[in-house]
């Protein structure tokens, strides 16, 4: 189908039905004596769309050197995507939490919002998230700050059969009601190309991508994990801490470009149960993943988290499997991690809420791969609480880090034989009205042109099996291998 010209748009259309020009009029008249002062001034606009497939719009995106975000859990019939860049907000150091939730709230006071549609998804969001340790200094990871929130250009949420968009546009470079026009024309004929399938241009793909296994127990980087293992084990023996998460680096390189949304295609449909996330801070790399960990979920009054440790693969047979899931339930060593992790979660919490209720007993969560020790935790937090603050407190949990937690860090820092940045970090939004959601960027893999860095953990205690852990890993590192299968371009 012939290109649509600007005027003919059917985004462009839609606008003008769900946004009036009288609307629109009254809209700027209130807010035309602003003082930009030095910083810009945003108009945001929301409408309904027709539902769409929003990883197929960043697919088709044509920003391409700026930044991009995609977050999807299938299960619950919801997704979000974002592109382009307004202002990008980074912070460093022990204070990078306090600090983006301070330029957050100031970056959003400078947006003014008119929506053609009232629904709790016709809000502006911040997109972004923050490195493992408090500073990210590795080149691998040089796109990526301690701290990273982007106010995007555009975002797309879709959550059911309701599907809305906002865009944004600087009200200091286009004032006048005929040149916010122009914009909003200009804007949503760009928008109309990605959104509808039928404009869509395809690139021919493989019919086969890349088949990787993981490092035998002959090779270099397995005597090494043995080695770090002991060691880990040795210190905890001495009293240094209880439990320390030890990860590995895949570094995968190969032969052409690798395509992050064939990938993210692939997890998506495969683990429908976990949050698959795609994170580009410019054309040159992409931080992907398919987590099962939320580490908190917020609105005004509470805190929603949990505690995922302890760790087994699922049967070939029913009968396999539920005797797995029984021998998880009853692992003495497995109870204690998952144990840790409840008491490191709630000992953090009981600062910021009166009330912290979760079940006595952990229950099991079952992917394809893998079933997992899991308690749902939720906190009802004090008034005048940051829920920043709570995110700080919160990272990392000892499923990701150890316990006690600084003494843990400090181990893996310290023996860890790459830089962690985003992974295992918190990565997430949140929203004008207060709300948000960061999940914990396990299962993920780091991704610049034609190589890709695929990471994975586990918890060690002290009876714990150096070859069992170096196998966990092995389990862990599937699901991303799998999908690199479909990732040729």
């Amino acid at each position: 189908m012939p290109n649509k010209t600007t005027s003919e748009s059917a985004l462009f259309t839609s606008f003008q039905q769900q946004i009036s020009r009288s609307e629109l009029d009254q809209f700027l008249s209130g807010i035309e004596n602003i003082n930009s002062g030095s910083a810009p001034n945003y108009l945001a606009f929301s409408i309904s769309l027709s539902p769409v497939d929003l990883l197929a719009v960043v697919e088709q995106d044509h920003l391409k050197n700026s930044f991009q975000y995609y977050w999807e859990k299938p299960v619950d019939d919801f997704a979000m995507a974002a592109s382009g860049e307004m202002e990008r907000l980074t912070a460093h150091g022990e204070s990078r939490f306090r600090d983006s939730s301070k330029k957050g709230k100031e970056v959003l006071s400078r947006i003014h919002h008119l929506k053609g549609i009232k629904h709790q998804n016709a809000v502006v969001h911040l997109f972004g998230g923050f490195s493992f340790f408090d500073e990210n200094n590795s080149d691998s990871w040089s796109s990526f700050d301690s701290s990273s929130f982007t106010l995007p250009e555009w975002m797309i949420i879709r959550e059911g059969k309701c599907c809305i968009l906002t865009f944004l546009i600087n009200y200091d470079q286009a004032s006048s009601i005929s040149e916010i026009e122009s914009e909003i024309s200009n804007k949503l004929a760009e928008l109309d190309h990605i959104t509808n399938a039928d404009q869509y241009s395809l690139n021919p793909v493989l019919d086969q991508g890349f088949s990787i296994n993981p490092p035998d127990n002959d090779s270099k980087e397995y005597f090494q994990w043995i080695e770090n293992i002991k060691r880990a084990k040795d210190a905890i023996k001495e009293g240094r801490f209880e439990k320390v998460v030890f990860a590995r680096q895949l570094r995968i390189k190969l032969d052409q470009k690798i395509k992050d949304t064939h990938i993210l295609n692939r997890l998506r449909f495969q683990y429908p149960d976990c949050y698959s996330f795609l994170i580009r801070q410019d054309g040159e790399s992409s931080f992907i993943g398919c987590t099962p960990e939320r580490l908190a979920s917020f609105n005004s009054k509470y805190v929603l988290t949990e505690g995922l440790a302890g760790s087994t693969s699922r049967g070939k047979t029913a009968s396999e499997d539920a005797v797995l899931e029984y021998n998880l339930l009853h692992s003495s060593k497995d109870l204690h991690e998952h144990e840790i992790v409840l008491d490191a979660i709630e000992e953090n919490l009981e600062h910021y809420s009166d009330e912290v209720q979760h079940p006595k007993s952990p229950q099991i969560k079952k992917l394809s791969n893998v079933q997992h020790l899991f308690t749902p935790i939720t906190a009802k937090i004090k008034e005048g609480v940051s829920r920043t603050e709570v995110l700080k407190t919160l990272h990392p949990t000892p499923a990701v880090g150890g316990f006690p937690k600084d003494k843990a860090v400090e181990f893996i820092k310290e023996h860890e034989d790459f830089n962690r940045g985003w992974y295992a970090s918190p990565i997430g939004w949140i929203n004008a009205h207060g709300n948000g959601e960061f999940i914990v960027a396990i299962r993920s893999g780091l991704i610049k042109h034609n190589e890709v860095r695929f990471f994975a953990g586990c918890g060690i205690v002290q009876d714990s099996d150096p070859e069992k852990e170096w196998e966990e890993t092995n389990l862990k590192f599937i699901p991303m291998l799998t999908a690199l299968e479909y990732a040729g371009t």
